[in-house]
This record gives structure tokens, C-alpha cells and sequence, in this order.
């Protein structure tokens, strides 16, 4: 896969990470949107191998 598509499945399923656990929060600027932010993205760079090797 190539690195710009690469990043676009990594933004896709972190902003779905974050989506879920954000879920019927305010999203306003705060340390735990941060983190959860963070987080997602680490999960997706967890997930994203995992993917690709099927």
C-alpha cells in the first residue's frame, strides 16, 4: 500500500475510533478529547498491519 493511502485508511479508522467513543459527547477542546484523539489513532496504526496482511 502505498503512504498516502497508507495515511487515508489510518485517518479513516481513527476518525471511527473516536467517533464511537465520543458518542454523545460535546466535542470542545479538552484533554480528553486529546487523548481519546490520540488513542484512536494509536489503535488504527495497531489495527492497520493487521489489515494488510489478511
Amino acid at each position: 500500500m502505498d503512504k498516502q493511502r497508507e495515511n487515508g485508511a489510518l485517518l479513516i479508522a481513527a476518525s471511527i475510533v473516536a467517533a464511537i467513543r465520543l458518542r454523545g459527547q460535546e466535542i470542545n477542546p479538552s484533554p480528553k478529547l486529546t487523548a481519546t484523539i490520540k488513542d484512536s489513532v494509536q489503535l488504527a496504526r495497531l489495527v492497520l498491519p493487521e489489515l494488510e496482511r489478511g
